[in-house]
């Protein structure tokens, strides 16, 4: 490398001339202007160098005329190898240096300070751009016409005035994450786009952002990510960690993100809109197919959500750990009615859709949930394996009351009382649960925590599901069916399976364990209650009688103590149910039942191993050996206790 420093421009003009004719065609000169590349060319190519009237005139063979001024250049450098492939913005303090190898086909790139900008109206598609160094107060502005690769390579960048990084173009910008990276801003966004990001490489990226209404990572267009660890923390009031205008793709990669800031109810109509700090925040679906992302909403979040979309939430496949812990509160709406605002570990305002993966989700703040959605949900591939998909949910937030008058009796403290309820799982519309091993567990101790609950049709087609609530276990407002899968459900204060339209059971192996007083194992009301197959087992202070004139499979009523060993056998002496009863609880709805946990409880069995003929029940002996899960006991034996004879003739027989 031969490289001339000067200061006067005649001696530019001299020793340019000198050193010219002596490279080698392959040799490039570079004409710079402080750290910034503005001219450079193989010497093959170079017709002539002329000088006239302050200008600097660079002729290329092909007759095309590169005027700079005299003035403006600081440095000139020839170099014997090929210059950089892509521009490359080193900060290093208060200062950046740039080396543009594309300054005479469009892309302008200059520095004021740490404060770098970037035009570029060229022809050239993915140009590269990579951002190295450190500085406390700096930033990159890019416009551009055509889509760009960002290399962010062992970067620590802050700002304090702007984004750390944005492309202020509508352009799709690869970002490939290299080393350790950290970007951090305040009252500013920090990484964003006016149009797409695509993220990958293997490095890792570490955001911080504060404080009010900021987004760690933002795209008006898609945002898809393919690989990379990402670490963020935002802590603004209505803050958004990841945020889409379109649609979130994870492919892979993975993401650890905590947010704290508060709610903002923000001035609309005749009273106030609400906006929410946010993990992963997207007008359009989010989609995860792949990676791992854990989701931390802490206290001060109140309202937080994890993942929230306008459109559907769709996982695939990989972990998700989501946590809030917010507590929800009552505002005035847009219309002037009082409403509530909760936090929630998944929202959509369209549909939910669990095809595969692994997923623990909490909400402990008051009116939390774990899955929220405005349309339908549907957990697992129907005929899938249940380990294709794992879900966790857990709730432990109480209720608060919103609206409507709670002195009159009745459940739940008043006449119409409305409250905001905590919910595991969530629907306005429809839920489906096709396969999978799904746990719930909500933990309050008052009214209101619910497991699975749909406001329309709730069907569960397989699965292995087990649920265990303060409240109804799994509700639906319309209709409740099951056509298989292997469930247990036991509620303290209410209902195990509560349907206020219709329950159909054609399959599947069910034990529900309701509470005491007037709660039920199984609870349709006056509605029609139909079973045409399955093994079913309920147990509670009371039962909805199955509707003999639809079903086609048999079932038994009788009563038991709580605690307490149930056998049924045929007239052939083969065992047809081998049953520990549970503790019997009190419940809020109906009193307490006689005798407490061990008091008496109103059983309802159904299997297709129930025909026409003679029975004899026995209660209050020991059950030996075989297994026993959840009370159900296979390959035992029974002794001691008292015995009763019964006949089963139709579909539905009432033991006094």
């Amino acid at each position: 490398m031969k490289t001339l420093d000067f200061f006067k421009k005649t001696a530019f003009v001299l020793c340019l001339l000198f050193n010219f004719l002596f490279l080698d065609a392959q040799e490039q000169i570079v004409v710079f202007q402080g750290n910034a590349h503005i001219f450079n060319e193989n010497i093959g190519n170079m017709q002539t160098i002329t000088f006239s009237g302050g200008n600097s005139v660079f002729t290329l063979q092909n007759g095309v005329n590169q005027t700079i001024l005299t003035s403006s250049i600081d440095s000139v450098i020839f170099v014997s190898e090929p210059l950089a492939d892509r521009i490359r913005i080193t900060w290093n303090g208060s200062v950046a240096a740039i080396e543009n190898p594309y300054s005479t086909q469009g892309i302008s790139v200059t520095a004021s300070g740490a404060n770098v900008t970037v035009t570029a109206n060229s022809s050239l598609e993915n140009i590269e751009y990579e951002l190295l160094g450190s500085s406390a107060d700096g930033y990159v502005n890019i416009i551009s016409n055509k889509n760009i690769i960002l290399n962010i390579n062992n970067l620590q960048l802050t700002s304090t005035s702007k984004a750390v990084v944005k492309i202020a173009s509508a352009v799709a910008a690869q970002i490939i994450l290299q080393g350790n990276n950290t970007l951090s801003s305040t009252s500013n966004n920090t990484l964003t786009t006016s149009g797409e990001f695509i993220f990958g490489g293997n490095g890792t990226l570490n955001i911080a952002s504060t404080p009010a209404d900021v987004k760690a990572i933002k795209a008006d267009g898609n945002l898809t990510f393919n690989n990379g660890t990402y670490i963020i923390n935002v802590s603004g009031a209505q803050s958004k960690a990841i945020a889409s205008n379109g649609d979130i793709v994870f492919n892979n990669g993975t993401f650890d993100v905590e947010t704290s800031g508060d709610v903002v109810l923000e001035a609309s109509g005749s009273g106030y809109a609400t906006s929410y700090c946010t993990a992963i925040k997207a007008d359009g679906s989010v989609t995860v197919n792949k990676g791992s992302i854990t989701v931390t909403s802490t206290t001060s979040s109140r309202g937080g959500k994890g993942i929230s979309a306008g459109g559907d939430v769709i996982i695939n496949g990989g972990i998700v750990n989501i946590s809030t812990a917010g507590n929800g509160a009552t505002y005035i709406n847009s219309n002037g009615a009082t409403d509530a605002y909760t936090a929630s570990c998944i929202t959509s305002d369209a549909n939910v859709i669990l095809n595969g993966g692994n997923l623990a989700l909490s909400s402990s703040g008051t009116g939390g949930k774990c899955i929220n959605a405005d349309g339908y949900i549907t957990i697992g591939k129907l005929g899938a394996d249940n380990n294709a998909l794992v879900l966790n949910a857990a709730t432990s937030g109480a209720r608060f009351y919103v609206s409507g008058s709670t002195g009159g009796g009745g459940w739940g403290g008043g006449d119409n009382a409305d409250y905001a309820n905590p919910k595991a799982i969530k629907a306005t519309g429809n839920i489906t649960v096709n396969s999978g091993t799904i746990t719930v567990r909500c933990t309050q101790t008052a009214d209101g925590g619910e497991g699975l609950e749909s406001k329309n049709t709730l069907t569960i087609n397989g699965g292995i599901i087990d649920v265990e609530t303060y409240d109804d276990c799994i509700n639906a407002a319309n209709q409740l069916v099951i056509n298989d899968g292997n469930i247990r459900v036991k509620s303290s204060n209410n209902d195990g399976f509560d349907s206020n339209g219709t329950l159909t059971v054609n399959g599947g192996f069910i034990i529900s364990g309701g509470a005491g007083g007037a709660e039920e194992g199984f609870d349709c009301d006056n509605n029609t209650f139909k079973i045409t197959g399955g093994t079913m087992i309920g147990t509670g202070g009371n039962s909805s009688t199955p509707t003999s004139s639809v079903c086609t499979q048999r079932s038994i009523l009788f009563s038991a103590a709580g605690n307490t060993a149930v056998c049924l056998v045929n007239s052939s002496d083969d065992i047809i149910l081998l049953y520990q009863t549970p503790a019997i609880t009190s419940s809020g709805g109906g009193g307490g039942s006689p005798g407490g946990q061990n008091g008496s409880m109103k059983i309802l069995f159904s299997s297709p191993q129930l025909a026409t003929g003679s029975y004899t029940l026995k209660t209050g002996g020991v059950i030996s050996g075989g297994v026993t899960t959840n009370g159900y006991n296979t390959g035992g034996t029974y002794s001691g206790g008292t015995s009763r004879n019964i006949t089963v003739s139709g579909m539905v027989t009432s033991v006094n």
